[in-house]
C-alpha cells in the first residue's frame, strides 16, 4: 500500500496529544488540533521545498531526518513542548529562513492561538515530522535521492492538506520556485554533458539538440503549471480591504470540501479548517465556561466572504457562507456573536476604518435578514488598528491582516 505522509503524521499527533499540549500551553484542544492541521502540511511543504532545491538540499534533509530519528519517540510527548524550542527553532530556521515568522503568524491566526503557542508546537512538531521521515528512510534503505523522490511523490497530498485559511502559506514557502530551479538545474546538467560530447567528437549537430532539449523541458514544466486552475481573489492586492480566497470552485489541488454536521441534524457544505468547521467545533465544546475576557480575544475568520473592490457590496457566492453562519447560530441558540472588520496597514487609516465598519455592517445586516438578529449583538470596524504587518511588508503577509471575523459572546 502506498504511503500517505500526511495521514501518517496525523495519526502520530493524536487527540490525546492535543489535549495534553492544550493544557501545557493554556489553549483549547480544538485550537491545538487546528494548529496541527496547518503545521503538518506547512512543515512538510517546507521540507519538500528544501529537499527538491538540488543535491545539497536533498542531502541536508536526509541528514536532518537521520538526526531527528535519534530522538524520535513512538508517540509525541507534550511535556517536551517547551524544552523543544531551542533545537526545534534551529531546524525551523534552517527550513524556512526569513519566512518563519510569517508562517508562525499564519498558523496562529488560523488556529486562534497565541503566536508563542504556534511557535512551540512547530518547534516540537516539525522535528517529529523529520523523525517520521528518518524512520521511513531507514525502513526502506533510502538514499538522499530516494528520500527526495519519496517526498516529491507526496506533493499532491501535502498541497491538498493545506487548510483554506492558510492560502498565503504557499507563497511564504516558495516551494514552486525551488522545484522549478531544480528542473532547470537538471536540464542544464544534462545539456552540459551533451555539449562536452559535441566538443570532443566534433558532432556539431548535437548543439541544436541541446537547445531543443532545454526548450522542451522548460516549456513542459511551465505549461504543466499553467494548466492548473488558478486561485482567484475578488480584491486586487492594491486594495486595503479584506481579501479572502474564492473557494467556490475547488480544484484537485485546492481546499478539501467536507460536511459539517449541526446538533439539529442539518449538514453544511464547508471547507476543512474553514470558519464553519472551526466555529461548530468551538461551540460543541465547553466554551460557556470561558471568561468574557477570554472569549473576546478569540476570533474566527470568514474564508469566503468577498466584497467588490473598495466597497461594502458583497460578490456572488458570499451569501452561502453567511447562510451557513446563520444555520450554525440557529443550531446553537445560546450563542451570540459580534462581527469585526479588519484591513491591512496600507492606505489611509481613517478610510480603512470606515470601509471595515461598512463591511462588518453589511455582514450583520445579511445575518439579521436570515432570522438571527437577536444573536448578532454588534458589528465593529477596526480598520488597520490591529494589523500585525507593516505597509512595506509583502502582500502575502499583509493579506493575513485583511478579513471579516466573528467573535462568540455569551
Amino acid at each position: 500500500m502506498a504511503v500517505n505522509l500526511i495521514e501518517l503524521a496525523k495519526n502520530y499527533f493524536t487527540s490525546e496529544f492535543s489535549e495534553q499540549a492544550a493544557n501545557k500551553l493554556g489553549e483549547s484542544s480544538s485550537g491545538i488540533s487546528n494548529a496541527l492541521s496547518a503545521i503538518i502540511p506547512a512543515g512538510l511543504a517546507g521540507i519538500l521545498s528544501k529537499a527538491t532545491s538540488g543535491a545539497d538540499g536533498a542531502s541536508s534533509i536526509f541528514n536532518m531526518a537521520k538526526e531527528a530519528l535519534g530522538s524520535f519517540t513512538s508517540t509525541p510527548n507534550a511535556n517536551n513542548i517547551t524544552s523543544a524550542n531551542t533545537g526545534g527553532n534551529n531546524i525551523l530556521s534552517g527550513l524556512f529562513g526569513g519566512r518563519l515568522s510569517g508562517i508562525i503568524s499564519a498558523v496562529s491566526n488560523f488556529a486562534h492561538i497565541k503566536e508563542s503557542s504556534a511557535a512551540s508546537l512547530m518547534s516540537l512538531g516539525i522535528p517529529s515530522l523529520l523523525g517520521l521521515l528518518g524512520k521511513h528512510a531507514e525502513q526502506n534503505n533510502l538514499t538522499p535521492g530516494g528520500l527526495q523522490g519519496f517526498l516529491s511523490s507526496q506533493k499532491d497530498h501535502i498541497i491538498n492538506a493545506l487548510p483554506s485559511g492558510l492560502s498565503s502559506v504557499g507563497g511564504l514557502l516558495g516551494s514552486i520556485s525551488n522545484t522549478a530551479g531544480s528542473v532547470t538545474s537538471s536540464v542544464k546538467s544534462a545539456a552540459g554533458h551533451i555539449a562536452d560530447e559535441a566538443k570532443s567528437t566534433g558532432n556539431k549537430w548535437l548543439l541544436p539538440l541541446i537547445i531543443i532539449l532545454i526548450a522542451i523541458a522548460i516549456l513542459w514544466y511551465f505549461l504543466r503549471g499553467c494548466n492548473k486552475t488558478p486561485e482567484t481573489t475578488t480584491t486586487p492586492a492594491t486594495d486595503t480591504s479584506m481579501v479572502q480566497k474564492d473557494t467556490t470552485t475547488p480544484t484537485t489541488t485546492g481546499p478539501v470540501s467536507i460536511k459539517v454536521k449541526l446538533p439539529n441534524g442539518k449538514e453544511l457544505d464547508a471547507l476543512k479548517g474553514g470558519i464553519e468547521d472551526q466555529l461548530v467545533t468551538f461551540l460543541s465544546g465547553d466554551w460557556k465556561s470561558m471568561s468574557d475576557s477570554a472569549l473576546k480575544v478569540k476570533w474566527f475568520n470568514f474564508d469566503n466572504l468577498n466584497f467588490e473592490t473598495g466597497t461594502a457590496t458583497l460578490t456572488g457566492g458570499s451569501g452561502q457562507q453567511l447562510n451557513n453562519i446563520a444555520e450554525i447560530l440557529k443550531a446553537f441558540p445560546d450563542a451570540k456573536i459580534k462581527i469585526g472588520g479588519y484591513t491591512d496597514a496600507t492606505g489611509n487609516a481613517q478610510t480603512n476604518k470606515k470601509l471595515s465598519q461598512e463591511r462588518a455592517d453589511t455582514a450583520k445586516a445579511n445575518l439579521d435578514r436570515m432570522g438571527v438578529s437577536t444573536q448578532v449583538v454588534g458589528a465593529e470596524g477596526y480598520g488597520s488598528e490591529f494589523a500585525k504587518y507593516k505597509a512595506s511588508d509583502p502582500d502575502s503577509l499583509r493579506a493575513l491582516d485583511r478579513h471579516v471575523s466573528v467573535n462568540v459572546r455569551k
